[in-house]
C-alpha cells in the first residue's frame, strides 16, 4: 500500500489541509507516513519540546488523514463496480423471465435468450461474490468513518487538554509538566495505533474473504468421484 506522503506532508507543514492521495487500485498503494526525527534536546528545551510534540501530532494526524483519503476513493471504485454488476444482473434477470413470455405470446419461442439472459444475471453475481466489490465497499465505508471519528476525538482532546492548561500552555520557556506530556503522547500514540489497527484489521478481513471465495472456487471445480 502506498500513499503520496511527502506531497501531503509538505502540504500539512505549510499550513494547508493534508493532501489527499489520489485514487488508485487496492494493492500497494497505502503506506505510513515516515516517522519524524525526535532531537535529544527536546527534554531539555522548551522551544525543541514543543516543536517536536507538533510533529508528531502533524504526522499522526496525516497518516490518519491519509488512509481516510484513501479509503474514499477506494470506495468510489468498489461502489462503481458493484452497482454496475448488480444493475446488469437486475436487468439480465427481468429480460431472462420477460423475453421468453413475450416471444410465447406472440407466437415465437425465445427460451434460449432466456436462458442466456439468466445466465448473464447468475455471471454477475458471482463475479461480485467472488471478486468481493461489495463486501470491500462495506469495509472501505466503515473504516473511513472509524478513522475519522477517532481522529476527531482525538483533536478535541487535545484542544480540551491545552485549553485546561490556562495561560501556562503558551509560555514558550516553559517545560511541559511530566503529566501533561505524558497525556499529548498518548493521544498521539493512541491515534497512530488506531490507524494501523484498522488498516490491519481490514487487511485480513479481505485476505480471509479473498481466499475463501478461491477455496470456493476451486471446490466448484472439483468434479464428484475424482481423486487428486
Amino acid at each position: 500500500m502506498a500513499g503520496r506522503g511527502a506531497t501531503a506532508e509538505q502540504g500539512a507543514r505549510e499550513g494547508g489541509a493534508p493532501a489527499a492521495p489520489r485514487g488508485q487500485w487496492r494493492r500497494g498503494d497505502l503506506q505510513a507516513q515516515p516517522f519524524p526525527a525526535v532531537p535529544v534536546a527536546a527534554a531539555t528545551d522548551p522551544a525543541v519540546q514543543r516543536e517536536t510534540l507538533a510533529r508528531l501530532r502533524e504526522w499522526a494526524e496525516l497518516d490518519a488523514e491519509t488512509a481516510i483519503a484513501w479509503y474514499l476513493d477506494d470506495k468510489r471504485l468498489k461502489r462503481i463496480g458493484s452497482r454496475l454488476l448488480q444493475g446488469l444482473a437486475i436487468a439480465c434477470a427481468v429480460a431472462g423471465a420477460a423475453v421468453p413470455l413475450g416471444t410465447a405470446a406472440a407466437g415465437g419461442s425465445g427460451q434460449g435468450w432466456g436462458y442466456v439472459l439468466l445466465a448473464v444475471a447468475a455471471g454477475c453475481k458471482g463475479f461480485d461474490h467472488y471478486f468481493g466489490l461489495s463486501a470491500a465497499w462495506m469495509r472501505d465505508i466503515t473504516v473511513a468513518h472509524a478513522l475519522r471519528t477517532e481522529l476527531n476525538a482525538v483533536r478535541l482532546e487535545w484542544a480540551t487538554d491545552m485549553l485546561r492548561a490556562g495561560p501556562a500552555a503558551a509560555d514558550p520557556d516553559r517545560l511541559l509538566e511530566p503529566a501533561e506530556l505524558e497525556r499529548q503522547l498518548a493521544l498521539v500514540a493512541r491515534l497512530a495505533g488506531s490507524v494501523r489497527a484498522r488498516i490491519d484489521g481490514e487487511t485480513a478481513d479481505w485476505q480471509a474473504e479473498f481466499s475463501a471465495g478461491i477455496s470456493e472456487l476451486q471446490g466448484q471445480r472439483t468434479l464428484p468421484g475424482v481423486e487428486r
